[in-house]
């Protein structure tokens, strides 16, 4: 069985359903990477997250079973990445598989660089990916904060009119405990999302 480590909106099911009909996700720990939040190539109305080769760091995120045969779209759909094949010491499994893994990819960003004022992390993306997480715990959640560097001021709340396509259906209560968990954690950046 193939499978994408998924590291950012992926995590979350719904955002998943677009690329991955009808895939459940396991969750999992990437071990050698470090999550950054970056602008993106080409795009300059927001940033969302990368990861970048650190030997001691560690990303969570789910892995997602995958059609071999479709890997050319989707390496084009993530042009401006590398996909890597990664070696199965890196993952630590923290859910049980349907079937082993006979490869895992990932995909690796070419280049990264701090949020600027025309490229800010969306509230509305970061409610997706903490969606995401929240659906395996609180804790996932929390760790998934922890594990992403490069919070800044660029920081735009964008609930009321997301500015992220696929942020849809975010429950109130998914929000309000979001809004908690970030309340908890401010000290990451020592600010808050600017309106």
């Amino acid at each position: 069985m193939v499978y994408i480590f998924g590291y950012g909106s992926l995590i979350d099911a719904d955002c998943r359903q677009r690329t991955f009909p009808g895939e459940k996700a396991y969750a999992a720990r990437l071990h050698g990477y470090q999550r950054y939040w970056s602008g993106l190539k080409g795009s300059h109305d927001r940033s969302a997250v990368v990861i970048s080769p650190e030997a001691k760091a560690s990303v969570n995120g789910v892995l997602i079973p995958f059609d071999e045969t479709f890997l050319a779209q989707l390496d084009q759909r993530e042009a401006g990445y590398d996909r890597v094949l990664l070696q199965a010491e890196q993952v630590e499994l923290l859910s049980e598989l349907p079937k082993p893994a006979a490869k895992i990819y990932v995909y690796v960003a070419q280049e990264y660089w701090h949020p600027q004022s025309d490229s800010p992390i969306l509230q509305s993306y970061l409610d997706v990916c903490l969606r995401g997480c929240l659906a395996i715990s609180e804790q996932y959640a929390r760790e998934f904060l922890l594990s992403t560097n490069y919070w800044v001021s660029h920081w735009l709340d964008d609930r009321q009119q997301p500015l992220y396509p696929r942020a849809e259906n975010i429950d109130a209560l998914a929000l309000e405990q979001i809004d908690s968990i970030l309340n908890d954690m401010a000290h990451l950046a020592e600010l808050k999302p600017n309106s």
